[in-house]
């Protein structure tokens, strides 16, 4: 029994290795995929995971000396990275520079903060503990967005990836923090570093394995940073240049799009893919795949912002709707309350609504 157990630190380590050379693999293969911030966040979090395997090794703090630092800066910047990848993944207008100021100075404070615990107090401080419970909630958060997108999205394989990476990665890392706030004598147990290791090489190579079937997956391929939209199509089928070769029912089913745009149906409240497949009458698979490969849109709610948005526009450039508040034209497009209206109205003109108004009535 002794023996098995001293057993353990010993097939500990031998996994971690194993782990590092699956994490230099998968720098390897996305070495050779477009460049892209998405591509770019995947090779940090390898990073990050190369230094969380090397730090929880079973070897004494002291023996790594100043390199435990640098271990532990990229062990905790693992929450941030994933939050960071999962809202590029999932939201297709996220932007960072667009954020507000007061968040991007309480990021930076954050920062200042963490360095303090990691270099004043060599990560040994409640405000070390403070860092965990922030990279916490970045996961949890992870989490919501994935699941709040799940609905609207029209990409079966990130319909798929929404639940199976997400729920993998974010129980995992969820576990992982919340030992990291527990008792030492836990956070050091030799079984706990060996299953870690061991849930780390699954990991791994479950994405080494999926970044080696991308070629042959292009719907998932890591593409390089372009305008989300470029490609999306609002306009009748007949009008789409490079359409995909359609069945009849396909076709049939597109030309029943193009009527239910051209009647402005997509103005009604509430309206999701779900109830537009029970309206026309098909499978919502089939609708999602439709939109998806003949507009170019990776979300439902996409196409219908881009489509109230352009009616909003008309309308807020019409003389005769100078005296409609700007909340009527909102709830009049489809939209439940003024706030979604605004933030999908800037995140296509870059102008607020009012803003916008104001434009145009200067120029006549």
């Amino acid at each position: 029994m002794c023996r098995a157990v001293s057993l353990i630190p010993l097939l500990d380590i031998l996994i971690r290795m194993m782990v590092l050379g699956q994490l230099l693999l998968l720098a390897v293969l996305l070495a050779r995929e477009p460049g892209s911030t998405i591509k770019y966040l995947m090779l940090a979090i390898g990073l990050s995971v190369a230094g969380l395997v090397m730090l929880t090794a079973p070897i004494a703090d002291e023996q790594y000396g100043l390199l435990r630092n640098v271990l532990l800066l990229l062990t905790d910047a693992f929450a941030f990275l994933f939050w960071l990848l999962i809202r590029y993944l999932f939201e297709d207008d996220f932007h960072p520079g667009r954020w507000p100021r007061p968040v991007k100075l309480t990021l930076g404070l954050l920062v200042l903060v963490y360095f303090y615990a990691l270099g004043i107090q060599a990560g040994n401080s409640p405000l070390h503990d403070i860092i965990h419970a922030v990279g916490l909630l970045l996961i949890v958060h992870a989490g919501y967005i994935a699941f709040r997108g799940f609905a609207d999205d029209l990409i079966d394989s990130r319909r798929r990836a929404r639940i199976m990476l997400i729920l993998g990665i974010s129980l995992y890392s969820t576990v992982l923090v919340v030992f990291e706030l527990v008792d030492e004598r836990y956070r050091n147990a030799e079984l706990f570093g060996l299953i870690n290791a061991g849930v780390l090489l699954l990991a791994a190579t479950a994405a080494v394995g999926r970044l080696m079937r991308l070629r042959y997956d292009p719907v998932s391929r890591i593409s390089p940073d372009a305008p989300k939209s470029a490609q999306a199509i609002t306009g009748p089928v007949e009008d789409l240049q490079q359409t995909p070769i359609l069945s009849p029912a396909e076709l049939a089913l597109a030309q029943a799009l193009d009527g239910f745009i051209e009647q402005k149906a997509y103005q009604q409240n509430s309206l999701t893919i779900t109830t537009l497949a029970a309206q026309l009458n098909c499978p919502e698979h089939r609708l999602r795949r439709l939109i998806n490969q003949t507009r170019g849109y990776r979300n439902f709610n996409s196409l219908l912002n881009d489509l109230r948005i352009d009616d909003a526009k008309q309308r807020l450039a019409d003389p005769a709707y100078d005296n409609t508040p700007i909340l009527s034209i909102a709830l009049g497009l489809g939209y439940d309350s003024i706030g979604p209206f605004n933030r999908a109205f800037k995140a296509k003109t870059d102008q607020t609504p009012g803003e916008f108004r104001r434009s145009i009535q200067n120029r006549r």
